[in-house]
């Protein structure tokens, strides 16, 4: 009867508005950076321009993602993360809107700037708020809630714009954007009671103060820790072959089955489908190995590159394949994440911003360097290129997996001692 009582009290105390409102958030941006690609070629004929060209909004929302990480999200450590989050949504809001309304490329250009300098201080702000004001007994619950908001993304939030944009305009697809920026901007005015940063009172576990090297020197430290290099590497190269080849997927497949034609979302559904299956496949992980995994893993990806423009004709092998390569597309991210938090208990939050930057870095790449080869030769070209840059992360992982087979990780060897305080070198 205790038992049932506190458990009662747990779920009553859970934070769900602030949860919500983060996760609703997240999912946001995170559909606003890839609901691009299936609305490529209607952009381009509305802007009378080519698919190259607007494909460089991918960019644009990439490479701002990042700066507005680096430039923004550590403001949140200085004054209120709830202030931080409202400015970061109202900004996306206005340049979502920008983006709605533009009559040329330079409007919305801008927008998508201004969307992604706001989607790179939102995401880390909200990540840090669980970190700061989420009671510590909700907090692995709530965070799981919020990276889930990636899958929901590309399960519902594309495939939501595709249609949109099927049948009422691409313009819509950011106009509904930005009125779900506006009720999550609404829920974050309305959350209260926010404490600064280390003042719960509570000490989490492995919590050891110590004295700042600078951030320099720091930052140093977390990128040239055992592995890390390696594996923030391979996850540029992953997410270079994802990007670069998720760009032109809607495109692809709107010439594919026509510009009427609702199966351009269906297709990029099961893609998304796929992808949200890390919630099964990640459990296996921890058993079989994850670098042993992630080596498969990476392996089965560079086939699955190129079997989808070659299947393109032919829809029900397609579509197995594209979910197939959600499956390990989200295999991949999700152990190249979690490989990178255990290289460094100390370094870990420093050595995961690398990882962020990897990734946004790779958005912004990816549809900047493929434009011209998808123009040219198109989308079996972009594949094929996309496999090679996978192949080669793959023998980065096999070169690393083997190496942590001799020498295993500080972060593995301290629990095999039992140990519980954080490493070093």
């Amino acid at each position: 009867m205790s038992h049932q009582k506190n458990s009662g009290r747990d779920q009553a105390d859970f934070p769900l508005l602030p949860v919500l409102a983060l996760m609703a958030g997240i999912f946001t941006v995170g559909s606003e950076e890839l609901v691009v690609s299936p609305l490529l070629v209607r952009m381009a004929t509305s802007f009378d321009t080519t698919v190259g060209v607007m494909a460089l909004s991918v960019s644009v929302y990439g490479a701002t993602t990042a700066l507005g990480a680096l430039l923004f999200a550590p403001l949140g450590d200085r004054v209120s993360r709830r202030l931080s989050l409202s400015i970061g949504m109202a900004v996306f809001i206005l340049g979502t809107v920008l983006c709605a309304v533009a009559s040329g490329t330079g409007v919305f250009f801008t927008g998508r700037a201004l969307a992604g300098l706001a989607a790179g201080a939102f995401v880390p702000t909200a990540y840090a708020f669980v970190g700061d004001q989420i009671p510590y007994e909700h907090r692995a619950k709530a965070m799981g809630i919020l990276v889930s908001s990636w899958s929901l993304a590309l399960v519902l939030g594309v495939p939501m714009g595709s249609f949109v944009g099927q049948w009422v305009g691409w313009q819509w697809t950011f106009g509904l954007l930005a009125l779900l920026g506006a009720l999550v901007l609404s829920a974050m005015l309305r959350i209260g009671g926010e404490r600064r940063p280390g003042s719960e009172g509570r000490a989490t576990p492995r919590e050891v103060p110590e004295p700042s090297p600078g951030w320099t020197r720091s930052a140093a430290r977390a990128f040239f820790a055992p592995r890390v290099p390696t594996y923030v590497l391979a996850t540029f190269l992953v997410m270079l072959g994802w990007y670069g080849m998720y760009t032109f997927l809607g495109t692809a497949l709107e010439y594919r089955y026509g510009s009427g034609s609702s199966l351009t979302g269906v297709m990029i559904l099961l893609y998304g489908a796929g992808f949200a299956s890390s919630f099964v496949t990640g459990r296996f992980a921890d058993r079989l190995g994850k670098e042993r995994v992630l080596t498969v893993t990476l392996a089965g990806l560079v086939p699955a590159l190129v079997g989808v423009p070659l299947l393109i004709h032919w829809t029900v092998p397609l579509a197995a394949c594209l979910f197939g390569w959600g499956i390990l597309q989200s295999l991949a991210v999700t152990l190249l994440s979690t490989l990178l938090s255990e290289c460094s208990q100390r370094h870990r939050g420093t050595i995961l911003a690398f990882y962020s930057l990897a990734t946004n870095l790779a958005v912004a790449v990816g549809a900047a360097a493929l434009a011209p080869l998808f123009t040219a030769h198109g989308f079996l070209a972009v594949g094929c290129a996309c496999a090679g840059i996978t192949a080669v992360a793959f023998g980065l992982s096999r070169w690393t997996s083997s190496a942590a087979t001799s020498s295993p990780s500080p972060v593995t060897a301290s629990r095999a001692r039992g140990g519980d305080k954080g490493e070093d070198t």
